[in-house]
Protein backbone atom coordinates (compact mmCIF):
# COMPACT_ATOMS: atom_id res chain seq x y z
CA UNK A 1 0.00 0.00 0.00
CA UNK A 2 1.20 3.14 -0.78
CA UNK A 3 2.40 5.71 2.06
CA UNK A 4 0.46 9.17 3.07
CA UNK A 5 1.63 11.87 4.62
CA UNK A 6 -1.17 13.59 6.91
CA UNK A 7 -1.38 16.56 4.38
CA UNK A 8 -1.99 13.94 1.85
CA UNK A 9 -5.15 12.55 3.98
CA UNK A 10 -6.68 15.00 4.76
CA UNK A 11 -6.19 16.98 1.54
CA UNK A 12 -8.03 13.96 0.26
CA UNK A 13 -10.51 13.88 3.30
CA UNK A 14 -11.18 17.68 2.22
CA UNK A 15 -10.87 18.23 -1.59
CA UNK A 16 -14.22 18.54 -3.62
CA UNK A 17 -16.18 16.15 -4.05
CA UNK A 18 -19.58 15.42 -6.44
CA UNK A 19 -22.10 12.72 -5.83
CA UNK A 20 -21.14 10.30 -8.77
CA UNK A 21 -23.97 7.49 -7.38
CA UNK A 22 -26.51 8.83 -4.68
CA UNK A 23 -27.46 5.91 -1.97
CA UNK A 24 -30.55 4.34 -2.13
CA UNK A 25 -33.94 5.79 -1.74
CA UNK A 26 -34.48 3.63 1.77
CA UNK A 27 -31.38 1.93 3.86
CA UNK A 28 -31.42 -1.83 3.29
CA UNK A 29 -30.93 -3.90 6.13
CA UNK A 30 -28.62 -6.82 6.46
CA UNK A 31 -26.78 -8.65 9.10
CA UNK A 32 -28.34 -6.37 12.37
CA UNK A 33 -27.55 -3.35 10.46
CA UNK A 34 -29.66 -0.47 8.21
CA UNK A 35 -27.00 -0.05 5.23
CA UNK A 36 -27.03 2.35 2.40
CA UNK A 37 -23.60 3.24 0.42
CA UNK A 38 -23.11 6.60 -1.94
CA UNK A 39 -20.36 6.48 -4.55
CA UNK A 40 -18.05 10.37 -4.48
CA UNK A 41 -15.79 11.58 -7.23
CA UNK A 42 -13.82 14.71 -6.99
CA UNK A 43 -14.55 17.75 -8.53
CA UNK A 44 -11.68 17.31 -11.44
CA UNK A 45 -12.85 13.71 -11.49
CA UNK A 46 -9.80 12.09 -10.83
CA UNK A 47 -10.03 10.45 -7.65
CA UNK A 48 -12.99 7.35 -6.57
CA UNK A 49 -14.34 7.38 -3.11
CA UNK A 50 -17.42 5.39 -1.31
CA UNK A 51 -19.65 6.67 1.35
CA UNK A 52 -20.99 3.92 3.74
CA UNK A 53 -23.74 3.95 6.33
CA UNK A 54 -24.55 1.42 8.76
CA UNK A 55 -27.03 1.94 11.75
CA UNK A 56 -27.48 -0.70 14.14
CA UNK A 57 -31.36 -2.17 14.30
CA UNK A 58 -30.87 -2.90 17.62
CA UNK A 59 -29.28 0.11 19.10
CA UNK A 60 -29.65 3.26 16.73
CA UNK A 61 -26.93 5.23 18.19
CA UNK A 62 -24.36 2.52 16.95
CA UNK A 63 -23.80 3.61 13.53
CA UNK A 64 -20.12 4.18 11.61
CA UNK A 65 -20.09 6.51 8.35
CA UNK A 66 -17.73 5.99 6.62
CA UNK A 67 -15.09 7.60 3.35
CA UNK A 68 -13.34 5.39 1.61
CA UNK A 69 -10.82 5.93 -0.90
CA UNK A 70 -10.07 3.46 -3.69
CA UNK A 71 -7.05 5.00 -6.01
CA UNK A 72 -6.90 4.26 -9.12
CA UNK A 73 -2.91 3.39 -9.36
CA UNK A 74 -2.63 0.30 -6.88
CA UNK A 75 -5.16 -2.24 -5.84
CA UNK A 76 -7.14 -2.06 -2.17
CA UNK A 77 -8.96 1.19 -0.68
CA UNK A 78 -8.35 2.73 2.67
CA UNK A 79 -10.38 4.41 5.19
CA UNK A 80 -9.56 7.98 5.25
CA UNK A 81 -12.10 9.09 8.05
CA UNK A 82 -15.23 7.19 10.26
CA UNK A 83 -17.60 9.10 12.39
CA UNK A 84 -18.99 6.76 14.97
CA UNK A 85 -22.07 6.64 17.53
CA UNK A 86 -21.32 4.95 21.05
CA UNK A 87 -20.09 1.12 20.84
CA UNK A 88 -18.75 0.43 23.89
CA UNK A 89 -17.46 -2.87 24.42
CA UNK A 90 -14.33 -4.24 21.77
CA UNK A 91 -11.81 -3.63 25.07
CA UNK A 92 -12.61 0.18 25.79
CA UNK A 93 -13.80 0.65 29.22
CA UNK A 94 -16.35 3.54 30.06
CA UNK A 95 -15.19 7.24 29.67
CA UNK A 96 -12.50 5.82 26.13
CA UNK A 97 -13.61 6.89 22.75
CA UNK A 98 -15.55 3.78 21.95
CA UNK A 99 -17.76 4.28 24.60
CA UNK A 100 -18.65 8.32 23.24
CA UNK A 101 -19.39 9.83 20.10
CA UNK A 102 -16.44 9.41 18.22
CA UNK A 103 -13.79 10.07 15.10
CA UNK A 104 -11.51 7.85 13.44
CA UNK A 105 -9.01 9.63 11.01
CA UNK A 106 -6.20 7.59 8.77
CA UNK A 107 -2.83 7.99 9.98
CA UNK A 108 0.37 7.56 8.29
CA UNK A 109 2.20 5.48 11.15
CA UNK A 110 -0.75 3.03 10.88
CA UNK A 111 -0.70 2.36 7.41
CA UNK A 112 3.27 2.28 7.42
CA UNK A 113 2.75 -0.68 10.13
CA UNK A 114 0.34 -2.36 8.17
CA UNK A 115 -3.03 -1.57 11.01
CA UNK A 116 -5.93 -0.76 9.80
CA UNK A 117 -5.65 3.50 8.47
CA UNK A 118 -8.10 4.82 10.92
CA UNK A 119 -7.15 2.84 13.82
CA UNK A 120 -7.67 4.50 16.87
CA UNK A 121 -10.20 7.45 17.70
CA UNK A 122 -10.99 10.39 19.01
CA UNK A 123 -13.94 12.08 21.11
CA UNK A 124 -16.20 14.38 19.69
CA UNK A 125 -18.64 16.85 20.37
CA UNK A 126 -19.15 17.78 16.98
CA UNK A 127 -22.33 15.16 16.86
CA UNK A 128 -24.65 13.69 19.28
CA UNK A 129 -26.86 11.59 17.24
CA UNK A 130 -26.53 9.69 13.51
CA UNK A 131 -28.22 12.60 12.12
CA UNK A 132 -26.14 15.00 13.21
CA UNK A 133 -23.27 13.11 12.10
CA UNK A 134 -24.13 12.81 8.69
CA UNK A 135 -24.38 16.19 8.28
CA UNK A 136 -21.70 16.91 9.77
CA UNK A 137 -19.48 14.41 7.59
CA UNK A 138 -20.99 15.68 4.39
CA UNK A 139 -19.68 18.89 5.23
CA UNK A 140 -16.37 17.84 6.58
CA UNK A 141 -15.81 15.73 3.40
CA UNK A 142 -16.59 18.19 1.55
CA UNK A 143 -19.35 17.22 -0.76
CA UNK A 144 -20.63 19.67 -3.03
CA UNK A 145 -24.40 20.31 -3.83
CA UNK A 146 -25.22 18.04 -0.66
CA UNK A 147 -28.13 20.51 -0.33
CA UNK A 148 -29.50 20.13 -3.79
CA UNK A 149 -29.03 16.45 -3.64
CA UNK A 150 -30.60 16.51 -0.22
CA UNK A 151 -33.13 18.85 -0.24
CA UNK A 152 -33.63 19.99 3.72
CA UNK A 153 -30.06 18.51 5.01
CA UNK A 154 -30.97 19.28 8.74
CA UNK A 155 -33.75 16.58 8.14
CA UNK A 156 -31.17 13.94 6.57
CA UNK A 157 -31.88 10.83 7.50
CA UNK A 158 -31.65 8.34 4.28
CA UNK A 159 -35.01 7.35 5.13
CA UNK A 160 -33.89 5.92 8.59
CA UNK A 161 -37.59 7.14 10.24
CA UNK A 162 -39.07 5.22 7.32
CA UNK A 163 -36.88 2.27 8.22
CA UNK A 164 -38.00 2.93 12.25
CA UNK A 165 -41.91 2.77 11.22
CA UNK A 166 -41.38 -0.64 9.42
CA UNK A 167 -40.31 -2.62 12.76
Amino acid sequence: MKTYTEEEITQLIECAKFVAELPKKAMVSKSGHRRNDMRLRSEDGELDFTVFIRVSCAFPENFSIGLVHSPKDERGAICLLRFNGPHGGFGWSAGTHGALYHIHKAKPENIEAGKRPEAGGEATRAFASYEQALRHFLKQVNVREAERLFPGISNLQFNLNEERAKR
